[in-house]
Protein backbone atom coordinates (compact mmCIF):
# COMPACT_ATOMS: atom_id res chain seq x y z
CA UNK A 1 0.00 0.00 0.00
CA UNK A 2 1.23 3.44 -0.42
CA UNK A 3 1.52 6.02 2.03
CA UNK A 4 -1.59 7.93 0.61
CA UNK A 5 -3.82 4.77 0.38
CA UNK A 6 -2.54 4.38 4.43
CA UNK A 7 -3.67 7.46 5.68
CA UNK A 8 -6.61 7.35 4.33
CA UNK A 9 -6.89 3.85 5.97
CA UNK A 10 -5.87 5.14 8.82
CA UNK A 11 -8.77 7.81 8.92
CA UNK A 12 -11.24 5.83 7.66
CA UNK A 13 -10.95 3.69 10.62
CA UNK A 14 -11.18 6.98 12.91
CA UNK A 15 -14.29 7.66 10.77
CA UNK A 16 -16.02 4.72 11.62
CA UNK A 17 -14.96 4.20 15.38
CA UNK A 18 -16.62 7.78 15.90
CA UNK A 19 -19.60 6.60 14.24
CA UNK A 20 -20.10 3.49 16.08
CA UNK A 21 -19.69 4.99 19.02
CA UNK A 22 -22.62 8.06 17.98
CA UNK A 23 -24.48 4.77 17.36
CA UNK A 24 -24.32 3.90 20.69
CA UNK A 25 -24.91 7.25 22.16
CA UNK A 26 -28.32 6.84 20.31
CA UNK A 27 -28.99 3.32 21.32
CA UNK A 28 -28.06 4.81 25.57
CA UNK A 29 -30.28 7.90 24.87
CA UNK A 30 -33.24 5.50 23.72
CA UNK A 31 -32.92 3.41 26.55
CA UNK A 32 -32.84 6.26 28.87
CA UNK A 33 -36.19 7.40 27.54
CA UNK A 34 -37.69 4.07 27.49
CA UNK A 35 -36.76 3.69 31.38
CA UNK A 36 -37.82 7.05 32.22
CA UNK A 37 -41.24 6.44 30.47
CA UNK A 38 -42.42 2.59 30.98
CA UNK A 39 -39.83 0.80 31.75
CA UNK A 40 -39.38 2.46 35.13
CA UNK A 41 -42.65 0.74 36.14
CA UNK A 42 -42.14 -2.68 33.88
CA UNK A 43 -41.76 -5.93 35.53
CA UNK A 44 -38.31 -7.69 36.03
CA UNK A 45 -38.68 -10.17 33.07
CA UNK A 46 -39.26 -6.92 30.93
CA UNK A 47 -36.23 -5.43 32.43
CA UNK A 48 -34.29 -8.06 31.85
CA UNK A 49 -35.21 -8.48 28.26
CA UNK A 50 -34.83 -5.05 27.84
CA UNK A 51 -31.46 -4.89 29.05
CA UNK A 52 -30.28 -8.10 27.19
CA UNK A 53 -31.20 -6.59 23.86
CA UNK A 54 -29.52 -3.16 25.00
CA UNK A 55 -26.27 -5.26 26.05
CA UNK A 56 -26.10 -7.25 22.90
CA UNK A 57 -26.44 -4.08 20.40
CA UNK A 58 -23.89 -2.22 22.68
CA UNK A 59 -21.58 -5.84 22.49
CA UNK A 60 -21.52 -5.81 18.88
CA UNK A 61 -21.11 -1.92 18.79
CA UNK A 62 -18.20 -2.06 20.70
CA UNK A 63 -17.24 -4.96 18.74
CA UNK A 64 -16.82 -3.04 15.65
CA UNK A 65 -15.32 -0.25 17.49
CA UNK A 66 -12.45 -2.77 18.71
CA UNK A 67 -12.43 -4.35 15.02
CA UNK A 68 -11.56 -0.47 13.28
CA UNK A 69 -9.06 -0.01 16.16
CA UNK A 70 -7.22 -2.79 15.55
CA UNK A 71 -6.86 -1.99 11.96
CA UNK A 72 -5.95 1.23 12.97
CA UNK A 73 -3.28 0.07 14.78
CA UNK A 74 -1.99 -2.28 12.19
CA UNK A 75 -2.45 0.91 9.75
CA UNK A 76 -0.28 3.03 11.99
CA UNK A 77 2.50 0.62 12.52
CA UNK A 78 2.49 0.73 8.57
CA UNK A 79 3.18 4.22 8.48
CA UNK A 80 5.55 4.18 11.07
CA UNK A 81 8.11 1.73 9.12
CA UNK A 82 7.94 3.76 5.90
CA UNK A 83 11.33 5.76 5.70
CA UNK A 84 11.01 8.83 7.62
CA UNK A 85 12.12 11.10 5.15
CA UNK A 86 9.99 10.46 2.50
CA UNK A 87 6.22 10.49 4.43
CA UNK A 88 4.60 13.72 3.25
CA UNK A 89 3.96 16.42 5.91
CA UNK A 90 0.36 15.15 6.31
CA UNK A 91 1.58 11.44 7.56
CA UNK A 92 4.18 13.06 9.82
CA UNK A 93 1.63 15.58 11.36
CA UNK A 94 -0.85 12.46 11.65
CA UNK A 95 1.88 9.96 13.24
CA UNK A 96 3.02 12.99 15.80
CA UNK A 97 -0.84 13.09 16.85
CA UNK A 98 -0.88 9.47 17.18
CA UNK A 99 1.87 9.58 19.48
CA UNK A 100 0.81 12.45 21.60
CA UNK A 101 -1.00 12.43 25.15
CA UNK A 102 -4.34 13.76 23.17
CA UNK A 103 -4.02 10.43 21.39
CA UNK A 104 -3.83 8.54 24.79
CA UNK A 105 -6.99 10.80 26.39
CA UNK A 106 -9.00 10.14 23.33
CA UNK A 107 -8.70 6.29 23.71
CA UNK A 108 -8.63 6.23 27.27
CA UNK A 109 -12.47 8.41 27.55
CA UNK A 110 -13.58 5.90 24.59
CA UNK A 111 -13.04 3.06 26.32
CA UNK A 112 -14.26 4.23 29.56
CA UNK A 113 -17.37 6.29 28.14
CA UNK A 114 -18.24 2.81 26.75
CA UNK A 115 -18.94 0.81 30.13
CA UNK A 116 -19.62 4.71 31.91
CA UNK A 117 -22.91 4.10 29.42
CA UNK A 118 -23.52 0.08 30.28
CA UNK A 119 -22.87 1.03 33.87
CA UNK A 120 -25.00 4.03 33.62
CA UNK A 121 -28.42 1.96 32.21
CA UNK A 122 -27.60 -0.83 34.57
CA UNK A 123 -28.20 1.41 37.28
CA UNK A 124 -31.11 3.24 35.57
CA UNK A 125 -33.03 0.41 34.72
CA UNK A 126 -32.64 -1.77 37.64
CA UNK A 127 -31.29 -0.04 40.97
CA UNK A 128 -32.91 3.75 40.77
CA UNK A 129 -36.41 2.83 41.84
CA UNK A 130 -36.29 5.37 44.71
CA UNK A 131 -35.58 7.96 42.64
CA UNK A 132 -38.92 7.07 40.40
CA UNK A 133 -40.64 6.83 43.80
CA UNK A 134 -39.87 10.26 44.98
CA UNK A 135 -40.47 11.54 41.38
CA UNK A 136 -43.95 10.29 41.68
CA UNK A 137 -44.49 11.46 45.16
CA UNK A 138 -43.69 14.88 44.57
CA UNK A 139 -46.56 17.20 43.24
CA UNK A 140 -46.19 20.60 40.97
CA UNK A 141 -46.88 23.77 42.28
Amino acid sequence: MSELDLLNLARSTTEHEVAWFAQMLTINFAMVVAIYYFLNAAKMTLKLFSFFAYSVGMIVLLGQMLVEANVKVGTIEALRVLPAAQLSRPSVKYLAVSNSWLALATSITFNLSVWLLWFGVLYLLFFSERHWKARDGQTNI
